[in-house]
């Protein structure tokens, strides 16, 4: 039996509808929201419709006559697919591109947000003058290919957003563009790629005329939601052609910020490639606060706190671009297990994770061409842990959620305290070898994320990882509030389904509760009481 929504994201007005298939005889179908079942209708083939639901995260059911669970998925109702943004990529749009397997991996994997890369004529004149033509680096592009994407992923209820670089010149173009450059102390342009592009100053009226007017063109032409808007995060000062010194932190904003009033209705995500100038974007007329991650930024802490920095600059929804070249590089499952614990921190901190795309391949390479397949296990992994993702947002990237670990965890605030097995440690910090514990208050309650690090010897977010063992023997012991111990739902993205409700008993001034055994990431939801909400 097989349950798949009709669209990637519904909008809070849209009647809901799922595509079942092969369904047993006398199956039903459950879909719950974050407080419990919404809706039960009968397992059939067919098209079937639960009319408007409120905005949130839906679990989807399907459970045979006798009880067992046959299918499961999810979906969410959103005022914009933006405000959750599980973003995907496309590199490719040559002749015979099988759009039709676009769309399939977008569907399985609920990506929302598709950036399109790569797609344009050149960077100073993105769209070109033929329906076809070879882009700078020799990439085949056909206009009505990438038209014919836009389409069917709009009819998923997906966006889709351009690529389109903010001071980048190709260098054969360089004599036109040199009076408003970017140069180095040594009076050397600041280029990019072996002399294929130079920088140009995004605060030069001259180039902001020209990429504003290639992006509207292209925003009215093309069919594209919006932009994604790249720099290379280098230089943040430079020298101008009259050697005055420019602040990149000043004048990336306020480009975005002209975009936004130039081309009104078009949505944008800016690259604060590491993090630059993060603080500032962040209050920029944008749908999201990306960040593209590289060294130093290499350990899972680093990523942890890449997000909190973005959440605390501002409520826009975060997604992080982390490419894992171990798949490239390594392969199997020490590339799987790189990846587990890798969205495992970004989607407990609060954040989305850009990485798959196209017709199901894993972006290796921060050049989205060079990417790789994945193979059936890697897109399994990704079925789940994205449905996960989607069933759970009102407790895993709502914009509301708070970490307050530090306030609740551990022995001397003894509100939620996880003991573990001799020669285990919990930490709240992603150490080596560890069971990583964070706290998030939501609007939904308390979200406790556990995250097996235990026989890791290290904590790069993309080394190939020593095998994940189940952890048994962990126990919440957690500070009893009401007269009766308080609800624990123990939600594991590598078992699908609802979740599982733990028992609990009363010790003392505390509820005690076994856990089972902890896989990658489990999360434990304690909903808020009714006198809490």
């Amino acid at each position: 039996m097989r349950v798949i929504p009709t669209r990637v994201t519904f909008a809070p007005d849209e009647r809901i509808e799922l595509r079942v298939s092969d369904a047993a005889p006398g199956s039903r179908i459950e879909v719950c929201g974050v407080d419990g079942v919404v809706a039960v209708i009968g397992g059939r083939d067919g098209d079937a419709s639960l009319g408007a639901l409120p905005v949130g995260g839906y679990g989807v059911d399907a459970y045979g006559s006798d009880g067992t669970l046959l299918a499961t998925t999810a979906f969410d109702v959103l005022a914009s697919p933006l405000d959750r943004p599980r973003y995907g990529f496309v590199a490719h749009y040559g002749p015979g591109t099988d759009v039709a397997a676009f769309a399939a991996h977008a569907a399985r994997l609920h990506l929302n947000a598709i950036q399109c890369y790569d797609w344009a004529h050149s960077y100073t004149a993105l769209v070109g003058p033929q329906d076809e033509y070879t882009d700078m680096l020799g990439n085949r592009v056909s206009m009505p290919v990438l038209r014919a994407m836009l389409v069917a992923f709009r009819q998923l209820g997906g966006r889709s957003l351009g690529y389109a670089a903010l001071y980048g010149v190709p260098a054969a173009q360089w004599d036109q563009w040199a009076d408003v450059g970017l140069y180095r102390a040594t009076g050397e342009p600041y280029g990019f790629g072996d002399d294929f592009l130079n920088v140009v100053d995004p605060g030069a009226p001259r180039w902001r005329r020209t990429i504003v007017g290639a992006i509207g063109r292209a925003f009215r032409e093309v069919g594209f939601d919006g932009f994604h808007l790249d720099q290379y995060g280098w230089p943040k000062r430079a020298l101008r052609a009259d050697g005055a010194s420019t602040d990149l932190t000043d004048t990336l904003p306020a480009l975005v910020d002209e975009i936004a009033d130039a081309v009104p209705g078009a949505q944008l995500i800016f690259n604060n490639v590491n993090g630059f100038p993060l603080d500032r974007t962040a209050h920029c007329r944008q749908a999201a606060l990306y960040t593209e991650v590289w060294p130093p930024r290499v350990d899972l802490r680093d990523l942890a706190d890449l997000v909190s920095a973005s959440r605390g600059a501002c409520r826009l929804p975060v997604v992080v671009a982390a490419y894992l070249s171990v798949f490239h590089e390594v392969g199997g499952e020490a590339a799987r297990d790189a990846a587990r614990l890798t969205m495992a921190t970004i989607f407990s901190s609060g954040a989305t994770h850009l990485f798959t795309g196209e017709d199901g391949r894993l972006l290796v390479h921060p050049y989205y061409v060079r990417n790789d397949a994945a193979d059936q296990t890697t897109l399994d992994l990704l079925e789940r842990w994205y449905t996960f993702l989607v069933r759970h947002g009102d407790v895993l990237v709502d914009p509301e959620i708070v970490d307050v670990t530090g306030a609740y965890a551990g022995d001397y605030n003894a509100d939620i305290v996880v003991e573990a097995p001799p020669g285990v440690r919990v930490s709240i910090h992603p150490d080596a070898g560890t069971v990583w514990m964070r706290v998030m208050r939501t609007g939904h309650g308390l979200a406790v994320h556990l995250v097996n690090l235990v026989g890791q010897p290290e904590t790069g977010w993309d080394t190939p990882k020593q095998p994940i063992r189940p952890l048994a023997g962990l126990v919440l012991r957690m500070r009893q509030v009401g007269r009766e111990p308080a609800e624990v739902r123990w939600l594991n993205p590598d078992v699908p389904g609802p979740g599982e409700t733990l028992r609990a008993a009363t010790d003392g001034f505390d509820q005690v509760t076994a856990l089972p055994a902890l896989d990658a990431w489990a999360v434990l939801h304690v909903p808020a009481s009714p006198a809490d909400s």
